[in-house]
C-alpha cells in the first residue's frame, strides 16, 4: 500500500504518508525477498541485506535454507556464514542441497567470498562424488590459505576434457612436488591454437595470483617466451610474477619494457609496478620514461613506490590521478588503499576534488568516486561531510558521497549523515536517513519516522536500497520478531 501511494502523490507532500502503516510498506518490500522471482531479483535484494551482516536477519537466513529456490538456499548458507565466527560455511547446510550444481555454487561462492576455513575445506575433499573443478579450487584455497593440500588427489583433475581445470590441477600437483602432469599438461596445449594456449595461459596467470602458485611462475615464463603468445599474455604472467617471485618478475618487467615501446605496454607495465607494495626495486621508474606526462607520471610513482616513502609515494599518485587517464586514476586508487589510512585519504579526498572540480567535458573519473568515497568514509567521515557541502551544485555527486556514509555503517558516519539531512535531494535525504539507520543503534522518534517513510517507497531508492530500509525500520521498531514471522521463503 505505501508504495503505491508513494508512486503517485506528489513528491513535496511527504505528510500524507503519516496515513499509511509504513511496517505494513515494509513487510511487502521484504516479502520481494521470499518469492523467488525469474528475473532473479530476490537474490538481488537478499544480498543486499547481506551486506547490513545484521545478525538479526540470522532466523531469515536459515529459513532460505529451506526454500524451494536453490538460489535462496545457498543465500542463506552464505548469509549464515557471513555471521559466523568463525565466518565459514556449515558443511551440513552444503550438503544438504540436493543437486550437485547447487553445491558447487555455494562452495564456489564460500571460496570468492572467503568464507571457507580449512576443516571445512578438508570435509568437502573427502566427498568421493566431488566434481573435479571443485575439488581443484577447494585444494588451491587450502594452499591460499597456507595450508597441505594432496597433490596426487588431483590426478583425474590434470585430465580434465577443461584445458582451464586441467591446467590448473597440474600446477598445484607441480606446487606439490609432482612434476609429471605438469608436463604432460603443456605437451597437450601445444596442440591447441594460439588465441585458446593464450587464453589458457591467462588464465592461469590469474589462478597462480589468486591461489599463491609460486611453482608455476618460472614455467609460465619460459613458456610465454614463444612468439605465438602476445604482450598481454606475457603482461598478466609478469604481473602474476611481480607479486609471487619479485626479482624473479622484475626482471622479466625490465626485458619487456627495453624490448616493446608501445605507449600501451609502458603505461600498463608501469602501472604493474606502481601497484606492487613491496619488493619494488629502486630507481625502475626510469626504464620507462619516454616524456609522455601520463607515462612520466607513472615512472615517478614506481620511483616513489621503490624509495618506501608513504608520503611520497601519496604524492605522486595523486599527480597519476592528476594527468585524468581513467585506467591510471583507478590503478592509482587501489594503490593507495595499501597505503597508512590518514596518507592514503589523501589521495582519496583529492580524485574527488578533482572530479568535482573538472569541467563536463573532463575524462570520467566517476566510476573511482564511490570507491574514494567510501574508502574516505571508514577513514574520515567528516572530510566526506566537507566535500558533500563543496558539492552543493551537483546532486549526483552529493548522493554518490551520502551513499559512501552509508556503505561504511558506522556511528561516526551516521553523524554526519545526520548533519546533511534537509540540505539534499529527495534521494540524497533518503539515503542519510538509510546511513543514519545503519549507522546508529537506535534512532530518535522523528528520525523513526523518516525512515518509514523511506521504507514505504517514498524516497527514490533503487530496490536494494529500499529493502535495507525496509528491514532497518523494522528493527529500529523494535518489530523484528514480527517482520521475521511474516517472511516465509517459498
Amino acid at each position: 500500500m505505501g508504495c503505491l501511494i508513494a508512486s503517485v502523490i506528489c513528491c513535496g507532500a511527504l505528510a500524507q504518508y503519516n496515513r499509511t502503516d509504513h511496517f505494513d510498506g515494509a513487510i511487502a518490500t521484504l516479502q520481494r525477498c521470499a518469492s523467488p522471482s525469474p528475473t532473479g531479483e530476490h537474490h538481488t535484494l537478499i544480498v543486499s541485506l547481506r551486506s547490513l551482516n545484521d545478525p538479526s536477519l540470522r532466523p531469515f537466513y536459515e529459513a532460505l535454507t529451506r526454500s524451494s529456490n536453490w538460489s535462496s538456499r545457498v543465500d542463506g548458507i552464505l548469509g549464515l556464514a557471513e555471521l559466523s565466527n568463525p565466518r565459514t560455511v556449515d558443511l551440513a547446510l552444503v550438503n544438504r542441497l540436493s543437486a550437485s550444481e547447487d553445491r558447487s555454487t555455494a562452495i564456489r561462492n564460500a571460496i570468492g567470498l572467503h568464507l571457507i576455513d580449512p576443516k571445512t575445506i578438508r570435509a568437502l575433499l573427502d566427498t568421493s562424488d566431488l566434481p573435479s573443478i571443485d575439488r581443484v579450487i577447494l585444494s588451491g584455497d587450502l594452499h591460499r590459505q597456507g595450508e597441505a593440500f594432496d597433490g596426487a588427489a588431483l590426478r583425474e583433475a590434470a585430465s580434465d576434457a577443461s584445458d582451464e581445470i586441467a591446467g590448473l590441477a597440474a600446477a598445484l600437483m607441480l606446487q606439490a612436488g609432482i612434476g609429471a602432469p605438469w608436463d604432460v599438461f603443456i605437451e597437450r596445449l601445444s596442440t591447441r591454437s594460439p588465441e585458446v594456449r593464450n587464453l589458457v595461459v591467462q588464465e592461469l596467470a590469474r589462478a597462480a595470483l589468486l591461489y599463491s602458485i609460486r611453482a608455476i611462475v618460472n614455467p609460465l615464463i619460459s613458456l610465454a617466451g614463444d612468439e605465438t603468445y602476445t604482450v598481454p599474455t606475457r603482461m598478466m604472467i609478469i604481473g602474476s610474477a611481480l607479486a609471487l617471485e619479485p626479482e624473479l618478475g622484475q626482471r622479466n618487467w625490465s626485458q619487456l619494457v627495453a624490448a616493446n615501446r608501445l605507449q600501451s605496454t609502458l603505461v600498463r607495465a608501469g602501472l604493474q609496478l606502481m601497484a606492487q607494495e613491496k619488493h619494488v626495486g629502486s630507481g625502475m621508474g626510469a626504464e620507462i620514461r619516454n616524456g609522455d606526462p601520463l607515462v612520466e607520471a607513472i615512472a615517478n610513482a614506481v620511483d616513489a613506490n621503490g624509495a618506501d616513502d608513504p608520503t611520497a609515494l601519496a604524492q605522486a599518485l595523486i599527480a597519476v590521478i592528476d594527468v585524468a587517464n581513467r585506467t591510471s586514476a583507478e590503478w592509482a586508487v587501489r594503490r593507495a588503499a595499501a597505503l597508512p589510512p590518514k596518507v592514503g585519504a589523501d589521495v582519496f579526498r583529492h580524485l574527488i576534488v578533482r572530479f568535482l572540480a573538472a569541467p563536463a567535458n573532463a575524462p570520467a573519473l566517476a566510476s573511482a568516486v564511490l570507491d574514494c568515497a567510501s574508502r574516505l568514509a571508514l577513514i574520515d567521515p567528516q572530510a566526506v561531510g566537507a566535500l558533500i557541502s563543496a558539492a552543493s551544485n551537483e546532486t549526483q555527486v552529493q548522493e554518490t558521497l551520502i551513499l559512501a556514509l552509508c556503505n561504511a555503517a558506522t556511528p561516526d558516519a551516521a553523524k554526519v549523515a545526520q548533519a546533511v539531512r534537509g540540505t539534499l535531494s529527495r534521494r540524497g535525504d533518503a539515503l542519510a536517513i538509510l546511513s543514519v539507520a545503519r549507522g546508529l543503534p537506535t534512532l530518535d522518534p522523528e528520525t523513526l519516522k523518516a525512515l518509514g517513510v523511506v521504507a514505504a517507497g517514498g524516497g527514490n531508492l533503487d530496490p536494494t536500497m529500499l529493502v535495507q530500509a525496509a528491514w532497518l525500520f523494522a528493527r529500529h521498531s523494535g518489530r523484528a520478531d514480527q517482520a521475521l514471522a511474516q517472511l516465509q521463503p517459498q
